[in-house]
């Protein structure tokens, strides 16, 4: 078995943020790269690729994947290199609890676009902000790990306007 490539950003209660790419966009298969993200102890995937984003990366039975794992799949689309719009907020509205909660809880949750870093970097850092970090905070820790998440211009203003 191939292992899918993940960072992980710790939180002080334990809770566990995993940055990764698409999973079975890279070495892995996407049942492999799934079964790697579980062994990392993931409790919730979050996709934030549209349903044709995800068919045209060979992604589109994710959540039956996940299922088989164990893992609960939620879908957040965002338009790559985009700010999120009323389909992300909508989704955001409808999970932020569940979200927050397995934070809380100190679980681990998972976040994927196509390369893990734009997209990603900028819902992980919604999700730290929700869960009170200050937003100097939220951006030096994200850059540690994606030095190029939160740099994209129009989903920096998103963030900011987010705090």
């Amino acid at each position: 078995m191939s292992l899918h490539p993940f960072d992980a950003l710790t939180l002080e209660n334990g809770a566990k943020l995993i940055f990764t790419p698409c999973p079975g966009t890279k070495e892995a298969s996407l049942s492999d790269s799934v079964a790697t993200l579980k062994q990392a102890g993931t409790d919730m995937l979050l996709t934030l690729m549209f349903d044709k984003e995800m068919a045209a990366n060979n992604a589109g039975s994710l959540p039956s994947v996940c299922a088989d794992n164990d893992i609960t799949w939620v879908q957040l689309p965002i338009l790559d290199d985009a700010a999120p719009n009323e389909i992300f907020e909508a989704a955001w509205a409808e999970h932020k609890a569940a979200i927050l909660s397995i934070i809380t809880s100190k679980g681990t949750i998972a976040v994927h676009c196509k390369g893990g870093t734009g997209r990603t970097g900028l819902v992980i850092g919604l999700m730290l902000l929700a869960h009170g970090w200050p937003a100097d905070k939220v951006i030096s820790e994200v850059q540690k790990i994606r030095p190029k998440a939160l740099k994209n211009p129009v989903q920096l203003a998103y963030f900011n306007s987010y705090r």
